[in-house]
């Protein structure tokens, strides 16, 4: 079926789907839609942060963060974050949590770990949540 056959037959459009999908993300307390508009909200920060998919950018910066983050133009505040491993600042300013992600990975910082702190637990409170989950 088509979409102008799903339109006459009163089925909403694709636009109209992706747009309800959108507003239902934004009312889910924590969840931070990346979006257009996000995705240039904190640019610098996910240009730096895809930049460490490359041994060299990685190994720079281990060797001087700060300076790292400046060569990207990240601002202080993001700059803050980096260096404070706030993965839930950096997903609030604007941090896609895929490219985020590469950042965490340089100190072996699990997926879980990042999930913990943006669900304001600890590991072990984070862990027992999923495997609660799993054991229904």
């Amino acid at each position: 079926m088509s979409s102008s056959d799903e339109e006459a037959a009163g089925e909403p459009s694709i636009s109209e789907r992706i747009e309800e999908d959108k507003r239902l993300a934004r009312s889910l307390e924590g969840t931070y839609l990346f979006d257009g508009t996000r995705s240039q909200k904190n640019y610098p920060l996910n240009k730096m942060c895809m930049s460490l998919t490359k041994r060299d950018n990685r190994a720079a910066f281990a060797a001087d963060e700060a300076a790292y983050c400046a060569q990207f133009g990240l601002s202080e505040e993001s700059k803050q974050l980096v260096l404070d491993r706030d993965w839930i600042g950096m997903i609030r300013s604007g941090g896609n949590i895929y490219y985020v992600f590469k950042l965490a990975s340089i100190n072996h910082t699990s997926m879980q770990h990042v999930g913990a702190q943006q669900n304001s637990m600890t590991l072990e409170e984070f862990r027992a949540k999923l495997n609660a989950h799993t054991s229904k």
